[in-house]
């Protein structure tokens, strides 16, 4: 993962975690998905965290800022990595969230 990538907004997409997760995580062939998420969020690793999907799917949890050592816009959310040839997915979260 390079921080440059993730600094270009047209490989960013911001969503609303609370209407993604579970849709995404049906898709992904991981229905606790957020459950994963709110993990992560509250016990983060700086390496992230990979999240594995019966759809021969791997997701890695990443809090940009903690990974890379250095602020970038949003950095400090949850993003879901999939890999520079996906978006990655910044999850907006609410101040009560989990």
């Amino acid at each position: 993962m390079r921080q440059e990538w993730f600094e270009n907004p047209n490989n960013v997409v911001f969503i609303d975690s609370e209407e993604f997760l579970d849709h995404f995580g049906s898709e992904t062939g991981i229905p606790r998905l957020k459950q994963e998420v709110e993990n992560f969020w509250l016990r983060p690793k700086r390496e992230g965290m990979s999240v594995r999907g019966t759809r021969r799917t791997t997701l890695k949890l990443v809090i940009p800022d903690l990974y890379f050592g250095t602020a970038i816009d949003r950095g400090d959310n949850v993003w879901i990595y999939m890999g520079e040839q996906y978006p990655a997915y910044c999850l907006m979260m609410s101040p009560e969230w989990p």
